[in-house]
């Protein structure tokens, strides 16, 4: 009769050993990311190892020490206008407000193709810089759709605005923005910037604005300005 192998515990120590020695690599290459993708990486780990639903769902941090000195909203304007000078020479991003409130306007040409609700792959590191500033602040934030006044092929204005600014909202999701603060809404062609008479014209009309305001939960479904 054959004896058992006594070495055979050698197998499953190496096995050990090897998962051991990615499980380090993979802490180590963590170390060597950036804060923001580190804190990304951190956070999708942390969903992996937890059946919780509510993993999925972070909650909104503790304000920042700008809001709570008084100063309000007006930190995240000057950093968002910083974000916006990654794209130069352009006025595809617009970034307004006040102590109290935040617009952030995105041309629909920069972040999706003719017709298409899908952000473009180019867009989505702009979208990252956005979401690593927004996350920083509890507020509730409102993304509201925009289309010009031009058919839509195979959907209505009203859907293209709608799908377009859902779109936004989970990708800043993705990002580490707190989705319980967020609501995406489609405006469709009637609250146009400019009269929709030239090419120009409608273009800079199929947009998507981020509004975000220190005030209560009833604000997100406001509008800070007539004129955005």
């Amino acid at each position: 009769m054959k004896r058992p192998d006594p070495h055979r515990w050698l197998v499953s120590y190496a096995d050990f050993m090897t998962l051991l020695c990615v499980f380090f690599i993979m802490l180590y290459a963590i170390e060597l990311l950036d804060d923001e993708e580190g804190a990304a990486a951190r956070s999708r780990l942390q969903t992996l190892f937890t059946a919780l639903d509510d993993a999925f769902v972070p909650d909104p941090p503790v304000p920042v020490l700008p809001v709570a000195e008084g100063s309000g909203l007006l930190p995240l304007i000057t950093d968002l206008r910083q974000v916006a000078q990654i794209i130069p020479e352009t006025d595809d991003i617009t970034v307004d407000g006040s102590a109290d409130w935040i617009s952030v306007s995105l041309n629909a040409d920069l972040l999706f193709a003719s017709g298409e609700t899908e952000i473009r792959d180019e867009a989505l590191p702009l979208l990252q810089r956005i979401a690593a500033e927004l996350r920083q602040y509890p507020f509730p934030l409102n993304v509201q759709g925009h289309a010009d006044d031009a058919p839509s092929r195979g959907r209505t204005n009203w859907e293209l605005s709608s799908l377009r600014a859902a779109s936004v909202v989970q990708n800043l999701a993705l990002y580490g923005v707190a989705p319980q603060r967020m609501a995406a809404v489609g405006l469709s062609y009637y609250h146009p910037l400019v009269a929709a008479e030239t090419a120009e014209a409608r273009r800079k009309n199929r947009r998507v604005v981020i509004y975000m305001t220190q005030n209560t939960d009833e604000s997100l479904w406001t509008r800070p300005s007539a004129d955005n």
